[in-house]
């Protein structure tokens, strides 16, 4: 046949494929044409593109006709994978566009393991990523083999998430979380060593009220170095330093 006219044919297959959508004729799921050789990954970081189309079930026989659903539906399952969109591009290539979970702390399940905004364990070998990220302190264990952090510990890594969008900077100076008193966090700063006693729900500004407070009270009385910046109640920031008051 003719170069021409092979296109021609080509077209003509394309066109009808397009019509019928899902539902493509066996004939053309089946063609050397529409096997998939093309795979476009967007959004990868931890997960590695070769994991992501084995995951997916794209094999070298595998017609760009198949289900995108199924295929979404099988990556997504992947603990590092929260959304996925598939779309074909026809004759033989598929885009994925990928949305990661994203790593917001670590937890000792007696390995340190990364977890996200959801509380959801996430497959990463802190030694292959400079992770800068807080250790949440707990005593609480995941159930045994199970993905997802108990409820309250949820609640303290969201929470941690939530500091993420607010005031990252901040947070980046946080070396270890845990549960406070009259429920609340405490932050605990590496280097001044001092500790952050936040209520849930704080907003930037009061965080920077509390850096005020904390630089203030280095200069006022630099042989006192304070140890708690109390943010806890409402419209007042309280300083306890090394000799108690």
């Amino acid at each position: 046949m003719r170069r021409d006219v092979k296109i021609l044919a080509v077209t003509g297959m394309l066109g009808t494929g397009l019509a019928w959508g899902d539902r493509v004729p066996v004939a053309l799921r089946t063609m050397e044409t529409f096997r998939v050789t093309d795979v476009e990954m967007v959004g990868l970081h931890y997960l590695s593109r070769k994991a992501a189309i084995e995951v997916m079930g794209i094999t070298a026989e595998t017609s760009v006709w198949g289900d995108t659903d199924a295929w979404a539906e099988s990556l997504r399952e992947h603990p590092l994978v929260k959304g996925v969109v598939v779309a074909r591009r026809i004759p033989n290539g598929l885009l994925v566009q990928v949305t990661e979970r994203v790593p917001v702390a670590l937890i000792a399940t007696p390995l340190l393991e990364p977890v996200d905004v959801d509380g959801i364990r996430l497959p990463i070998d802190p030694s292959d990523y400079r992770l800068d990220l807080p250790l949440v302190e707990t005593t609480q264990q995941p159930a045994h083999g199970s993905l997802l952090l108990p409820e309250d510990l949820r609640t303290i890594v969201a929470e941690v998430g939530r500091l993420m969008t607010v005031d990252t900077a901040f947070l980046h100076m946080v070396s270890e979380v845990r549960p406070g008193e009259r429920e609340s966090l405490v932050a605990r700063w590496a280097d001044p060593e001092v500790d952050f006693l936040l209520g849930y729900g704080l907003p930037q500004a009061r965080l920077r009220e509390g850096l005020i407070a904390l630089a203030d009270a280095i200069a006022r009385a630099p042989g006192e170095m304070p140890i708690e910046i109390d943010l806890r109640f409402a419209d007042q920031v309280v300083v306890r330093n090394t000799a108690g008051n």
